[in-house]
């Protein structure tokens, strides 16, 4: 299952930021379009598409992680066909709000969802795991993108993403996935059952509306929309960053590299951590790190410091996902995971939305992006001592 939905994580690529960046300049020349105007039209799809979040989160616990993958990974195909034939800003528009949507959103939203179906004791270091393996494969897409961009033209290349999507995300959701263990007669984590042997009962399980009323889901939220925020930011405008430090933009570019391997570390090491006793204490360091991250932003100078910044950059990006994913059902349990998982996804989504512009803003407030990043650093550290001094609500018996 970590398999499965890795692979279909990787397979929403296309509509992840990293994959759009591609057909960035291409889409610029070929629909004669500013880059303003590609942004605007990329920002109103993704802050469309969020508020869709919740409710998307609702009918994969209606209908089950399979039926609903299935039906996003072809919705999904679809969209990206339409990319190949758009002709003005407008259905650009349309077209971001579908990628951001089934990609983004509904696709990755069933991919880790599976995964917390299928794990309990290990869910954190399963999840952690997942996400190393779908952050290594989607960091492939933007070259495999290139490379059909170069061969056929920047529409077909569309078309080639829609058609690897149809034929293996919508296969792999249908004859692949399994809703629940007990589905196949299995306890959560892979351990069968034996004859007339009842499975072990799993944790209680809330609503949204219940979860949504927890100390603990608002600082979770809290700690997801800061780090998306601000991470955002400073990915979007790394090579302004950099570059005031004289880094030309293939040098800033590099540094993409450390920061996908420091991804991988954090996502592995905070999701082992999150399946013991100082999981309670792991939102305060998701925003400590993250702190550390802009204070080195706007400190650094040498190699090994930029070097440093990058690395912990991606720590901090990896960390957060994989705290979410493991903290969300141990608190909440998965009778309405993807519920209450949609609406931590809209609050995520929306912070991300204006994070590139926060930094924009930031640097001709404060001078410079270093500077921005040095004063932005503030939030974070009270983020983290709010989750310190509150990390109680953290325990399951005090969720509500």
């Amino acid at each position: 299952m970590v398999g499965l939905a890795s692979l279909v994580g990787v397979l929403t690529g296309p509509g992840q930021s990293i994959g759009v960046s591609v057909f960035r300049q291409h889409l610029s020349d070929g629909l004669r379009l500013s880059d303003s105007a590609i942004a605007t039209a990329y920002l109103v799809g993704t802050l469309l598409s969020s508020t869709f979040q919740p409710r998307i989160g609702r009918w994969v616990d209606e209908v089950g992680v399979r039926r609903a993958s299935t039906v996003f990974g072809a919705a999904f195909a679809l969209t990206l066909a339409h990319m190949s034939v758009v002709r003005g800003v407008v259905w650009l528009a349309v077209g971001f709000f579908g990628i951001r949507l089934l990609g983004q959103g509904a696709l990755s939203m069933t991919s880790t969802v599976s995964v917390m179906h299928w794990f309990e004791r290990r869910r954190g270091f399963a999840l952690g795991l997942k996400m190393t393996l779908t952050m290594g494969g989607i960091s492939v897409v933007p070259v495999l993108l290139a490379l059909a961009i170069d061969t056929w033209g920047w529409r077909v290349a569309w078309l080639v993403a829609a058609g690897v999507t149809a034929l293996t995300a919508v296969p792999v959701s249908w004859f692949g996935y399994v809703n629940r263990p007990s589905d196949l007669g299995q306890r959560p984590d892979g351990g069968p059952t034996v004859a007339n042997d009842k499975p072990e009962p799993q944790r209680a399980s809330i609503t949204r509306l219940e979860a949504l009323r927890s100390p603990a889901f608002w600082i979770l939220s809290a700690v997801t929309a800061t780090n998306a925020l601000f991470g955002t930011g400073l990915l979007f405008h790394q090579t302004n960053l950099l570059g005031e430090v004289g880094y030309s933009n293939a040098q800033a570019a590099a540094m993409f590299l450390p920061q996908a391997a420091g991804a991988v570390a954090g996502g592995l090491t905070f999701g082992w951590l999150a399946d013991r006793r100082i999981s309670r204490s792991l939102p305060a360091v998701v925003a400590l790190v993250l702190a550390a991250t802009m204070l080195l932003g706007g400190t650094a100078t040498t190699f090994p410091t930029i070097l440093l910044y990058s690395v912990t950059l991606g720590v901090a990006m990896g960390s957060g996902g994989a705290v979410q994913g493991s903290l969300l059902p141990a608190l909440f349990g998965v009778g309405h995971i993807g519920s209450i998982s949609g609406t931590l996804g809209l609050i995520g989504v929306l912070a991300s939305a204006v994070g590139a512009l926060t930094f924009s803003i930031g640097s001709t407030v404060f001078g410079s992006y270093r500077s921005a990043s040095l004063w932005f650093a503030v939030l974070p550290l009270l983020i983290a001592l709010l989750a310190a001094v509150f990390r109680r609500f953290f325990r399951a018996d005090d969720r509500y």
